[in-house]
């Protein structure tokens, strides 16, 4: 055996060992277990279905004891913070009995995963994806989703579905696809612009993608309001919810929930998220600007749009590692068909490093914040020497590992955030080499043309 098939199949070993874990250790169903967000949703429905308003703490709250009891309350975890439309859209599941709604919300969760993840990698060129697919669903990222009823998945769904349909010249259908950033906006609020700076040399498909995409968010938006009874109430609640909540999620994606622990580190948190937000508005105004990025092959210009969501997730003070299911599409891409782009002596560095860094922060947390450190300044001094096509091997073995040691609770911080940005990193090293590629190409076509007689 190989030691490429060594390494790859043990990372796949891993993956499906840990997802059998954690589903022996999920049952039987408990309260804070398997559907604890679902209950939210499936309450939120009900409410609304009854007229009522899902958005006032003991109205929920009663809601999601008849669906689910629960002993003690969590606020805010236990609150709708959605938008109205969300509520609305899932009154088609609530005349089913809890567990039902559930089972069946979460097999068309997958199913859309499974469908999107394996048209993508047709659409990337990629044969016998099997392996590939059952990692990505078996992962902690799309398994922590599951558990919890979370929309992640169709979020995925919608992503891909976008990018493919912008590659194949159906704008309409892509922005129709942007229906997905109303369930969750603080999450999906760059796609749209980035979609749209992707295309930005193609007008046509631009004006119709954006007419599409403005349509469907603001008729989604204004229809939820205007048919939730009490919505006005969403805006006050949503601000009370971000108020506290990080506090008692501290299982966050995000580098905010990195240095949330830190002295001065909610401001910090907040600095880092308004650099992130700032970030995705540059990038989206020097990709319309850049003639070299305007000029990206078209198999390319995916890049844009998942490297930027890949930054956000990175930024972002409010994400989870079912949100990161959104990195998938990108981690498709920098690997390449079959992980032709993974050089196996960082792929084991990057599993090495990251079992380093699980086992400094179960031991102290200052022993691991020092591992991570001297692994940053490392990087900086010998930046010269770590090859671009090093960051997919780290960011694959990253998102592999890291995730999953948070359900133990053995460690202070979440760890995810290191493999998010490890990805991102990957995302934009990857449209920088495509840049450089598509700039040599013209002018190599250039002095082709002033050679010919």
């Amino acid at each position: 055996m190989s030691f490429r098939r060594l390494l790859l199949g043990g990372l796949l070993a891993f993956t499906v060992a840990y997802a059998l874990f954690a589903i022996i250790h999920m049952l039987p169903p408990a309260p804070y277990g398997i559907a604890d967000d679902w209950r939210v949703f499936y309450a939120a429905a009900h409410v609304i279905a009854d007229g009522g308003n899902p958005y006032n703490w003991a109205t929920i709250h009663g809601a999601e004891q008849a669906a689910q009891h629960y002993a003690s309350v969590q606020p805010p975890l236990d609150n709708f913070a959605d938008l109205p439309v969300v509520g609305l859209a899932l009154c088609v599941l609530a005349w089913m009995p809890f567990w039902v709604s559930y089972a069946v919300f979460s097999g068309l969760c997958v199913a859309a995963a499974v469908i999107a993840l394996r048209a993508w990698l047709r659409e990337l060129g990629w044969s016998g994806a099997g392996p590939w697919i059952a990692a990505a669903a078996l992962s902690w990222p799309t398994l922590v989703g599951v558990f919890s009823g979370q929309f992640d998945l169709l979020m995925l769904g919608g992503l891909v579905g976008s990018l493919i349909l912008m590659r194949r010249n159906a704008p309409w259908l892509a922005g129709i696809c942007m229906v997905v950033v109303l369930l969750k906006p603080h999450i999906l609020w760059p796609l749209p612009l980035l979609l749209g700076a992707a295309w930005v040399a193609d007008p046509p498909r631009l004006r119709r993608f954006a007419i599409s995409a403005v349509t469907v968010l603001a008729a989604g938006a204004v229809v939820g309001f205007a048919i939730v009874p009490h919505s006005g109430d969403f805006f006050s609640h949503a601000l009370s919810f971000d108020s506290q909540v990080t506090s008692d999620q501290p299982d966050l994606a995000g580098l905010p929930g990195l240095v949330a622990h830190l002295p001065a580190g909610a401001p910090l948190g907040d600095a880092v998220a308004a650099a992130g937000a700032l970030g995705i508005l540059v990038l989206v105004v020097v990709a319309v600007r850049s003639r070299r990025l305007r000029e990206l092959a078209p198999e390319r210009r995916c890049l844009l749009p998942l490297a930027g969501l890949a930054i956000w997730l990175a930024l972002t003070p409010y994400a989870h590692p079912n949100d990161d299911v959104l990195l998938f599409p990108l981690l498709a891409v920098v690997v390449g068909e079959r992980g032709r782009n993974l050089e196996m002596r960082w792929l084991q560095a990057g599993i090495i490093g990251s079992l380093a860094l699980i086992a400094g922060f179960v031991a102290a947390t200052v022993l691991g914040v020092a591992l991570l450190g001297a692994a940053v300044l490392g990087w900086l001094i010998h930046r010269e020497r770590v090859p671009g096509h090093a960051a997919p091997a780290l960011a694959l073995a990253a998102i592999a590992v890291l995730p999953d040691v948070w359900p133990f609770h053995a460690v202070a911080v979440s760890l995810t955030p290191i493999a998010v940005t490890l990805a991102a990193l990957a995302g934009v090293v990857e449209l920088r080499i495509s840049r450089r590629a598509n700039v040599s190409a013209g002018r190599s076509a250039a002095l082709a043309l002033s050679a010919t007689p």
